[in-house]
């Protein structure tokens, strides 16, 4: 009988090595949950990033109707093609202030330093930014601008931190389009 008591008194080495295993494996399995959790989070924080600064822009061009609802790239300096990461800002203004006391620009100068700035705070919030601010009356789910459309809208992209690899590349489809502004008639409209 001391032999059978002595049995189930305790735990054999292999039953500890067992547990311990899968104790590991399931510890594992949180450390993964966690980091994705901590990637989507990531992800999330630069998707609401992209549409406060999409709001931001939308507030410029509001203010200035007169020049945001014109057509034709000459006159309105909002209008951008698709500009990349490493594509220069748009605008010459070097040493151009628009805010401020002593500030005195017109309404296209204004709208020139709004895209400029605005542009650099794009790239410095998102990776790999790509945008687009056009006239469009496509569907938005490309890169592709009309540049025909009644509609200002943004058209921003970047490379996100999880996903599959095709959100990765750089010809994947915009992530955020957004009216920026209601157009008001075709090609060479002057606003209201």
């Amino acid at each position: 009988m001391a032999p059978s008591r002595r049995r189930a008194a305790g735990f054999s080495l292999l039953e500890v090595l067992v547990s311990i295993v899968v104790l590991s494996l399931g510890l594992l399995g949180v450390v993964g949950m966690l980091m994705t959790s901590v990637k989507s989070m990531g992800e999330s924080g630069a998707f609401t990033s992209a549409v406060n600064l999409v709001r931001e822009l939308s507030e410029a061009v509001r203010i200035n109707k007169n020049v945001s609802t014109r057509h034709e790239r000459a006159v309105n300096p909002y209008l951008l093609g698709e500009l990349k990461r490493r594509d220069a800002l748009p605008g010459e203004l070097t040493g151009v202030s628009c805010v401020g006391l002593g500030a005195s620009c017109d309404a296209k100068t204004l709208a020139a330093w709004d895209i400029r700035q605005w542009v650099g705070r794009v790239r410095s919030t998102l990776p790999e930014a790509r945008i687009a601010v056009c006239f469009d009356d496509g569907d938005g789910i490309d890169w592709v601008c009309t540049d025909t459309g009644r509609t200002l809208v943004v058209k921003l992209g970047w490379t996100p931190h999880i996903g599959s690899p095709e959100e990765m590349s750089p010809d994947a489809s915009p992530r955020v389009v957004m009216q920026l502004a209601p157009g008001y008639g075709g090609s060479g409209s002057e606003g209201p």
